[in-house]
């Protein structure tokens, strides 16, 4: 007999979902966490009145996308109020004015190039096996039908806020999956609570059916004899039996710290090790003394070269216009904020290898960028919290990246990290195996994921 049949290191969403499904199956679950507070880079805290995420936030298809479907598939259905972009519907800023895409897009290009835009969102839509466009980036696919600086600048930041991966890297497959799912399903939004209404309700969901969940406790080893798992060393010193284990901690910590890269071939560590990762992303979280806008969602963005900035971001340069994705959660649920005050979340991709050493000229400039946008800002900040490439280290793992493992060429679809690692009963679960999406979407669908193949190894196992 086993302590538990199944031992989930991390809360996030993988985790905390992977965990919901298998236990409404009737598998004994322990999810662990070493924060006091579950959710990793999904997780909101509380901050004289404000009640801040840990990341920048917003849900692409929310009920309707794998973040609902592992509700549906619980009987949780309620569990998460979901609120969505509508009225006003998110907005993108350029050149000192609001505008909504795609109606609106006209007002800055060609008639023939507009055209040409509309054909390309159309063909996407038509799109049936999106396997064959995972092996080209989305500049590569989208040269086929333009070379137009604007559109292409356009579809980038379309593409870095969806993959936080350059567009000359991203996958095509991947962006397409993207844009398609979130066409057809048009409910961006955001949930009533913050976003770690999402975690919570699935770590709810675990013990409902029974399964246990432990925070400030980590797992220092995942144990492992004769190529089979047999449980976890906890930090205080205490060994829990399980033939399963199933990590959110990443691909890389998983093999490298938690079991040990002697247990591994050759091969596979140096496919690992070569596993490239999202960029990472500083955050501004902004307590307000009052509203200042009444827009749910906001991308600020300037047309000119993307893939000379994100070289030269990479490279550890600053812009000195920085592109921002701007939430204001408050807008989609008031009981975030105190009364009659707002809070404004805002973030742009950074190298973490580079942020450190330019640290304060990001602030600066990403500052001057949002008070453009929203000049009455600086007047009326109570406080800022600023989230930084370490702080999301420290919080989630994965090499401080915003994702994961990059959803960039050769790293999609059947190239993408499998849940099942090569030590049985071992798996891998969250931003770093399997799925595919936006964020945390990405995650659910990797729990969707794994705990189907969990389940169906052991139908095999047991029939």
């Amino acid at each position: 007999m086993t302590d538990y049949d199944v031992i989930i290191i991390g809360s996030g969403v993988g985790g905390t979902g992977v965990g919901a499904l298998l236990a409404s199956k009737g598998l004994k679950i322990l999810l662990i966490e070493k924060n006091d507070i579950i959710g990793g880079r999904c997780s909101t805290y509380t901050k004289e009145g404000f009640k801040m995420d840990v990341g920048i936030h917003s849900f692409g298809r929310t009920s309707k996308g794998p973040l609902g479907k592992i509700l549906n598939m619980i009987g949780m259905q309620e569990a998460v109020e979901w609120v969505l972009a509508r009225n006003p519907g998110p907005r993108w800023y350029h050149k000192g004015q609001f505008w909504a895409f795609p109606r609106e897009l006209k007002n800055f290009v060609p008639d023939s190039e507009f055209s040409i835009i509309m054909k390309l969102f159309r063909d996407v839509m038509r799109i049936k096996d999106t396997q064959k466009l995972d092996s080209i980036s989305v500049k590569s696919w989208l040269s086929e039908y333009t070379s137009n600086a604007l559109i292409h600048s356009f579809i980038s930041i379309f593409s870095s806020i969806y993959l936080v991966t350059p567009y000359y890297m991203a996958s095509a497959g991947e962006f397409v999956r993207c844009l398609s799912s979130l066409s057809k399903d048009l409910s961006l939004g955001y949930p009533k609570g913050g976003c770690i209404a999402v975690p919570l309700a699935y770590t709810n969901g675990i013990k409902k059916f029974g399964g246990v969940v432990k925070t400030k406790l980590s797992a220092e080893k995942i144990v492992v004899k004769v190529e089979k798992v047999q449980g976890v060393e906890l930090n205080n010193g205490e060994f829990v039996s399980s033939k399963m284990v199933i990590s959110n901690a990443g691909i890389r910590e998983t093999i490298n710290k938690l079991v040990g890269r002697d247990y591994f071939n050759k091969k596979y560590l140096e496919y690992t090790d070569n596993l490239k990762y999202s960029m990472s992303a500083v955050t501004f979280k902004i307590a307000l003394k009052k509203p200042i806008t009444h827009y749910k969602v906001v991308s600020l963005f300037n047309f000119e070269d993307h893939e000379t900035k994100f070289r030269s971001i990479l490279d550890g340069k600053v812009p000195d216009d920085v592109d921002l994705f701007i939430p204001v959660p408050s807008n989609y649920d008031p009981n975030l904020a105190p009364k009659g005050k707002q809070l404004i979340m805002a973030g742009t991709a950074v190298s973490p290898e580079n942020f450190e050493k330019h640290k304060e000229k990001w602030i600066k400039n990403s500052m001057k960028s949002l008070e453009m946008v929203f000049p009455e800002l600086s007047d009326n900040i109570l406080w800022m919290d600023v989230t930084t490439p370490k702080d999301i280290e420290i919080l989630g793992g994965k090499e401080s990246s915003v994702v994961g493992i990059s959803q960039s060429v050769g790293q999609v679809g059947v190239d993408r990290p499998s849940s099942e690692l090569p030590i049985e009963g071992l798996y891998l679960v969250g931003g770093d195996a399997g799925g595919w999406g936006i964020g945390t979407e990405l995650a659910a669908q990797s729990a969707i994921d794994c705990a189907e193949l969990i389940l169906s190894n052991k139908k095999k196992i047991t029939t």
